[in-house]
């Protein structure tokens, strides 16, 4: 179904994603094909750190893109966006979702931060973005070596979390990897539509950059 996703200052944001019925029938190799709230709450924190047009001329990459609402809102930030995700129905769902927002045709790349990081350029990217990747911490080691390949001198990548992970174990997992971490926490009304029921939730935003060996 199609979502109207309204992102002051830059408008309303059209995302077409499955519907609220089938949520039950949704496991980890479909978790793509929906919004959810810390992608949104990171879609709201990146309009309001960079403004309309803060990432023109940025090589963005969103990582696990799922439905693509993030690079979306990076690309109508200024960003030149490369989607990655390692389910092929999220770069179709991508590139439709592009298209309903009036973007040129997406840069898709298949695969995960375990494959898929090795397809693209090392340093090819300022800013990495991604909402909901860090829920399993078996996987940090490799988020972390993709970031390391993938992101430029200066670079950094802002990873949202609903509250699902031990903040003391991330934090010194990506520490470990050679990042700096930092957090701020961002609340998002959800669902964003009308609804019968609405609740605040607590997005996490970790921002990560890679520390600089002493001189």
């Amino acid at each position: 179904m199609l979502r109207e996703f309204e992102l002051q200052p830059i408008g309303t944001v059209s995302i077409e994603e499955t519907s609220s019925k089938s949520l039950l029938k949704l496991s980890t190799r479909t978790y793509w094909m929906r919004v959810w709230p810390a992608g949104l709450g990171l879609a709201s924190h990146l309009i309001e750190r960079f403004g309309t047009q803060g990432l023109r001329g940025r090589e963005v990459l969103d990582l696990g893109c799922g439905v693509g609402l993030l690079g979306i809102v990076c690309a109508r930030l200024g960003a030149r966006v490369t989607f990655l995700d390692r389910e092929p129905g999220a770069l179709a769902a991508v590139r439709k979702n592009c298209r309903l927002n009036g973007l040129g045709p997406a840069q898709t790349i298949g695969g995960d931060w375990n494959h898929g990081g090795y397809r693209l350029a090392p340093s090819a990217y300022d800013v990495v973005v991604g909402g909901d990747v860090v829920y399993d911490d078996m996987q940090w080691q490799s988020i972390s070596t993709a970031l390391l390949r993938t992101l430029r001198p200066g670079g950094f990548a802002l990873l949202a979390d609903p509250g699902w992970v031990a903040q003391r174990k991330l934090r010194a997992s990506f520490r470990r990897s050679g990042f700096s971490v930092t957090k701020r926490r961002r609340e998002v009304s959800w669902p964003p539509w009308p609804a019968t029921y609405r609740q605040h939730k607590d997005i996490d935003i970790y921002t990560l950059r890679r520390r600089e060996p002493a001189p």
